[in-house]
């Protein structure tokens, strides 16, 4: 495979879909509801990778049926894989393994078909401590990236980040460890603004100056709600736009799934379809989209949605 600089140089790369909300579906991953306050980032970890070790093959099927669908980069599941992160649900000891076994599995099944890209997320640090732990949030995202590096992946995903403050420690790390970064803020309550008060344009501003390869947004917005977003985005940079919406529907009055009260165990009653997703495809290259992907609730057949409206639009 060529390297993701050039597949962005070259037209729209089709990512993969979610993995952690997809493999707590097929019942090997707790969605933490059960223990903590779900969105608080107070309570023992939801939604955690640790299925790398404890259910490779389950990994490895999900792994097989997005690069089936069309995907070309596959992410290792490592999201959530910081060890402080890891360290509140119980698997901090085995940070290093984790983050190892998710990327030998990723590499597997890619082979020569697919690039791997390690998913680095915020730490919640932030959010529980305030703004006074982005040194120790740093020494976390660098030794994850670090591990990720080692472990041999093609370049980092950045992404669910919702402070620019973050993100921006974020690609210093990335850029320390010498990788290529597609940087993906996550915009909550409202797609006007992150979570510390940064609009879309001045967020892909900075993101651009610090060296990401492509910037956009992923998660909490279905399509239609994360494109005026993206357009905010795209008059800010002349960098490939990055998209990876979640397949679940959002409100007027609040434009995050992950606030809404389907989350996170009635999300089946919120789901888009998947034909939202090939309208994407078809209007991606227009909208500026380099890297397309899904986020949560994105199984195999939203990727092929995608896949298909990008066909669709190659061959008009």
């Amino acid at each position: 495979m060529k390297p993701i600089k050039t597949l962005l140089q070259e037209g729209v790369v089709l990512g993969d879909g979610g993995y952690l909300i997809e493999l707590e579906r097929r019942g090997y991953v707790d969605s933490g509801s059960r223990r903590e306050k779900v969105g608080t980032g107070k309570g023992s970890g939801q939604f955690t990778p640790e299925v790398a070790l404890e259910n490779p093959d389950a990994l490895r099927e999900l792994h097989r049926e997005f690069l089936k669908s069309g995907s070309r980069v596959l992410q290792a599941l490592t999201f959530f894989g910081t060890r402080e992160k890891l360290n509140r649900a119980g698997y901090g000891s085995q940070t290093e393994a984790i983050n190892a076994a998710a990327v030998r599995i990723a590499k597997e099944v890619a082979g020569d078909q697919a690039l791997v890209a390690g998913s680095v997320s915020r730490t919640q640090l932030i959010e529980r401590e305030g703004m006074e732990s982005l040194g120790k949030a740093r020494d976390h995202i660098a030794e994850q990236i670090r591990l990720l590096k080692d472990a041999g992946v093609d370049f980092l995903i950045l992404e669910t980040f919702f402070h620019l403050a973050e993100m921006r420690v974020a690609l210093e790390c990335a850029n320390a460890a010498g990788l290529p970064a597609i940087a993906t803020l996550s915009f909550r309550p409202l797609i006007t603004a992150c979570t510390d008060g940064h609009s879309p344009e001045e967020c892909a501003r900075v993101m651009t100056d610090l060296g990401a390869i492509a910037v956009g947004a992923n998660c909490e917005q279905e399509p239609g709600r994360m494109l005026p977003l993206l357009r905010a985005m795209r008059s800010a940079t002349r960098l490939p736009l990055a998209a990876q919406p979640a397949a679940f529907r959002t409100t007027e009055g609040c434009h995050c799934f992950t606030r809404q009260p389907a989350f996170p165990d009635d999300l089946e009653t919120i789901q888009v379809s998947r034909r939202e997703f090939e309208s994407l495809g078809r209007n991606a290259r227009a909208e500026g989209i380099g890297y397309l992907g899904g986020c949560c609730g994105c199984n195999a057949a939203y990727i092929r949605a995608l896949a298909d409206g990008l066909l669709e639009a190659s061959a008009s």
